[in-house]
């Protein structure tokens, strides 16, 4: 199941590209599924880690679509970590950092996996682009995307303190928000 997620990811994000770099957007989605891997060995779980921004991002692609090739226990998970885009940033960001505060244990991994992926290209690419980095983002203010962050790792202390990939998450936060 993981190796056909990594199939249906490449073809519906073929074309894309991680914000703001020529780095090609399969790269985050698979990265995700490998975080989750350390969390679980369910492949429900990390198959919807890999597919986590298809509905989100990839024309064609529905939560219909995921159940069928996949399973509805894979769709819903994707489906839980799609965003409404008619709404504005911050009430989406706000609306994210309520949810996976409450989510099942599964969608909470699959959002730190995501979280923690997109701290590990900050990390990354801050000592390159510096302050012009914060350009490729829709919220381009530092404090504010600080504050996104801050709110993820705060809601998913209680679940996740201890846990691998939430140590470095918080690390990283710290590092280059507080």
């Amino acid at each position: 199941m993981i190796n056909k997620a990594i199939e249906f990811a490449t073809r519906a994000h073929a074309g894309q590209f991680r914000k703001g770099t020529r780095r090609p957007y399969i790269v985050h989605p698979i990265e995700v599924g490998d975080i989750v891997s350390t969390m679980t060995q369910d492949e429900e779980i990390i198959s919807a880690a890999v597919l986590h921004d298809t509905i989100e991002d990839c024309e064609g692609v529905s939560r219909e679509i995921l159940a069928r090739e996949f399973s509805e226990r894979v769709a819903g998970i994707v489906a839980q970590e799609s965003e409404d885009k008619t709404k504005t940033w911050m009430e989406r960001k706000s609306a994210t950092i309520e949810h996976i505060r409450n989510a099942p244990r599964e969608v909470q991994m699959v959002g730190l996996a995501d979280k923690l992926s997109n701290m590990r290209d900050i990390d990354r690419d801050y000592p390159v682009y510096r302050e012009e980095l914060w350009n490729r983002f829709k919220m381009k203010d530092k404090k504010i995307i600080g504050w996104y962050y801050i709110g993820i790792r705060d809601a998913l202390k209680d679940a996740f303190e201890g846990v691998e990939a939430y140590e470095e998450y918080s690390r990283l936060v710290h590092k280059n928000f507080e």
